[in-house]
């Protein structure tokens, strides 16, 4: 499946330069953007560079022992669950949360949906 940012890397970049030198609320208002977005592109470009502002154009796929490493090193972290996810390499807080109802439900295996 195929996706399409709304915003390319290099005006996402403009965005967070501009943010970082002003207020996220204040270029949030300017853009049209959720302030909550500029914060994880933010993130996504500490942790992840330039290839973390880029979008994926498939799904990436993980092995059962990755998604169990991570859902346990989760559980043992201090760090947010965006922050955590970002950290090691995931694009968004909701790969790891589906992994974690996986595990609760001992139903997480290696698979392409998340």
């Amino acid at each position: 499946m195929s996706r399409k940012s709304k915003y390319s890397v290099e005006q996402k970049l403009n965005i967070l330069n501009e943010a970082v030198h002003s207020s996220f609320k204040r270029v949030a208002k300017k853009y049209g953007v959720n302030e909550s977005t500029i914060l994880t592109w933010y993130r996504l470009y500490k942790y992840q560079g330039i290839d973390g502002l880029r979008s994926i154009r498939s799904n990436r796929s993980y092995s059962k022992e990755f998604k169990l490493f991570l859902v346990e090193q989760y559980r043992n972290s201090d760090d947010s669950l965006e922050l955590f996810a970002i950290k090691h390499g995931l694009k968004s807080k909701s790969q790891l949360l589906n992994w974690i109802i996986l595990y609760n439900e001992s139903k997480l295996k290696a698979c392409n949906l998340y």
